[in-house]
């Protein structure tokens, strides 16, 4: 036997080995296109949650600048690839973040306009500047060509690609009259996959916001920035101002100027500086009094120290020139002297320095310390006072008493204002308040108007020496809300009233509102917190209420009604009499109240009509028809019908109609007119027919 000549086992070797090579290229296309296409994917995405990222650290920032809280955001620096067991992937990507010192905000072109005290004119007058820096943020991503560099500056999140720019949020430096400006200070610097904390804490919060009026031109703002293309910058800043500011660059493409119309009222300045790394801490730059500058031997005066933003500074030291005592402000930034004679100056810095850090108050010699009366003025309201939006206005009340004494003033004038807390909230309407009366108390309205919920305002209560402060925030209103359906088919009724009343009752007297549901059978309504009943109704169901408790600020959904249809008023025939003719075929029910009879006419010419007369017993007063079931009709002749007419009992006609052999099997219904009580009613089969005869099923009447 010879082998060398056998190739019985060569196909199947070079079949295994064309598979084989198949299976390598197509790991190798998958290698090369798969993988780099979804590892892209996964870096865009990543992408798009950095921006996210980006957005919630700005609203921390705006947020700690206006409110002085501290807000903390992770920036995911990195990512990483799913693993693949065949496949091999690149390394994990890497980002990072850092500030970049940029240089000095500036207000060009302004001064402080009237009604500001003059140390706060001096003060401006230095020409002042708030160094500031940007946050940037970078991916080497390995697939991903086309991501941006974020920066964030000046309330802007900024996305910078190769050829253009485009903004990620909007700004906040500029609306209607105000100007809002938050300088950055901190250093963050980091580079890798895990995520960063960036925490950002106030240094100095907004919490005064003075008047700039225009000088020698249009009020401008410069404000630097990391950007490298300036010029792209500005076009998005000039699209994201109101339509009476523009932006341009500077000479050196290192700043961005923002210049604004001057108009006919000042516009409101607020500074305020936020750390991203905890350092920092604000500095006392000038004084200014609180309440007058005149004053009267043994009655107190105050000032207010402030730092370089326009905020108030707590625990800076203030001392009396001349006489060493140093006192320690408060957490408003007030500290409060005795006037102990006749000419006495506060400064934050002796005498020597400019005229911005100190206060001198004019004093005069009352007579005695002990006819001098110091004022205590204090809100009686639980801080922060709470006022819902677009709700009622609440009465706020406010005490004034001597401080030695502890005994009411009566007829002190009680000044009363307000100033913002938060970044551009809306302006609420605060009333005026009347001279205090025998126990010392005075009111005031709060009426939120065109504030909205988030808002935050300070409320400012000044009489004689002393002023308390108190801050309010407007809350989202409480609210019922819910769906209302038919029972049976589950529609949503468009239209039905709902109608909330106090406490467990629908007396009309304790009708609190009342509103109609929407299209989708949904409602809402505002209320005030308490406990309430809720009553859904509408026409052709039967209503229902449901007892609801509403706490402050609370939104109580799914208060929702099923109605179940109101069935319509039946009358089914209980009576028959026969005036004429014959009836036959008594039976044949299809409802165990109505009456099936025959009406027959057998032989020639005209004969009388058949009287059915049905007695009807409590059935309101309405408009009804009579449903008449057609079960037999033996039409005899070519023409016309047989002619059906609906009389009361005095012979008046409520209604007819002519019914055909085609009419077999269907329902009639014949309309009748409003009558104040339904009585008696006769059906009359019409003469001049000859041998038609007949099956009627007297049903019921209807609505």
């Amino acid at each position: 036997m010879r082998f060398s000549r056998d190739r019985r086992g060569q196909s199947v070797v070079v079949g295994t080995v064309i598979l084989f090579g198949f299976l390598i290229v197509a790991l190798g296309v998958y290698q090369v296109q798969v993988v780099p296409t979804e590892n892209a994917d996964v870096e865009f995405e990543h992408s798009q949650s950095v921006e996210d990222d980006f957005g919630d650290l700005r609203n921390d920032v705006l947020r700690a600048g206006s409110t002085g809280s501290t807000g903390s955001t992770q920036i995911r620096l990195g990512t990483r690839y799913p693993a693949r067991t065949f496949f091999v992937n690149p390394p994990p990507v890497s980002g990072s973040i850092e500030t970049e010192e940029t240089g000095a905000i500036r207000v060009r072109n302004a001064t402080v306009g009237a009604g500001s005290h003059p140390n706060v004119a001096a003060f401006w007058n230095t020409s002042p500047a708030f160094s500031t820096r940007s946050l940037r943020y970078e991916a080497g991503y390995n697939e991903f060509d086309g991501a941006p560099r974020l920066t964030y500056e000046h309330s802007l999140v900024a996305a910078e690609f190769d050829d253009s720019v485009l903004l990620r949020s909007g700004q906040t430096v500029v609306s209607d009259d105000r100007i809002s400006l938050t300088a950055l200070r901190g250093s963050v610097s980091e580079t890798g996959i895990t995520p960063r904390s960036v925490d950002a804490r106030a240094v100095s919060a907004s919490d005064t916001t003075v008047p700039l009026e225009p000088t020698g031109g249009n009020v401008t703002l410069e404000l630097p920035t990391a950007v490298e293309n300036a010029s792209l910058l500005a076009d998005r800043w000039t699209d994201a101002l109101p339509a009476s500011a523009t932006a341009t660059p500077n000479a050196t493409g290192e700043a961005i100027r923002v210049t604004l119309a001057n108009g006919s009222d000042p516009y409101r300045l607020a500074l305020s500086e936020v750390s991203l790394d905890a350092s920092g801490d604000t500095e006392p730059a000038y004084v200014v009094p609180v309440g007058s500058e005149t004053a009267a031997v043994g009655e107190r005066v105050g000032v207010e120290v402030r730092d370089r933003y326009n905020n108030p500074v707590p625990d800076a030291d203030v001392s009396i020139a001349g006489d060493g005592r140093v006192n320690t402000t408060n957490g408003d930034g007030r500290v409060f002297f005795e006037a102990n004679r006749t000419s006495l100056t506060a400064t934050i810095n002796g005498t020597a320095g400019p005229v911005y850090e100190s206060v001198t108050f004019d004093v005069t010699d009352g007579g005695g310390g002990g006819s001098a009366r110091t004022f205590d003025v204090e809100w009686e309201e639980d801080s922060p006072i709470r006022v819902e939006e677009q709700g009622n206005s609440p009465t706020l009340s406010i005490s004034v008493s001597d401080t030695d004494s502890g005994n009411p003033i009566e007829n002190a004038d009680v000044d009363v204002s307000f100033g913002p807390k938060s970044a551009n909230p809306g302006v609420p309407d605060v009333g005026d308040a009347s001279p205090t009366d025998s126990d010392g108390l005075t009111t005031v309205t709060f009426d939120p108007s065109a504030a909205n919920a988030g808002d935050e305002f300070y409320l400012y209560a000044a009489a004689g020496d002393d002023v308390d402060r108190i801050p309010v925030v407007i809350v989202p209103p409480s609210s019922i809300g819910g769906t209302v359906t038919d029972a049976e088919t589950g529609s949503p009724l468009d239209g039905a009233a709902i109608t909330v009343y106090e406490g467990d009752s629908t007396d009309p007297a304790d009708e609190v509102r009342s509103t109609t549901t929407t299209a989708d059978g949904s409602y809402s309504i505002n209320v005030e917190p308490g406990q309430y009943t809720v009553e859904a109704s509408e026409d052709g169901y039967s209503a229902e209420t449901t007892l609801t408790d509403v706490a402050p600020e609370e939104s109580v959904e799914n208060v929702d009604f099923a109605l179940s249809p109101v069935a319509s008023p039946e009358l089914y025939p209980d009576a028959v009499s026969v005036t004429a003719g014959t009836i036959d075929n008594f039976g044949n029910l299809q409802n165990e109240n109505a009456q099936v009879t025959t009406l027959s006419q057998p032989g020639t010419g005209q004969s009388p009509p058949f009287d059915i007369t049905t007695t009807t017993e409590n059935v309101p007063s309405g408009t009804y028809s009579l449903e008449l079931g057609v079960v037999g009709v033996n039409q005899q002749g070519n023409s016309g019908g047989i002619d059906v007419t609906v009389t009361d009992e005095s012979g008046t006609v409520l209604g007819s109609t002519t019914l055909t052999a085609a009419d077999e099997g269907t329902t009639v219904t014949v309309p009748l007119d409003t009558t104040t009580s339904v009585q008696d009613i006769s059906v009359q089969y019409a003469a001049n027919r000859r041998d038609d005869t007949l099956d009627l099923d007297f049903q019921r009447l209807v609505e």
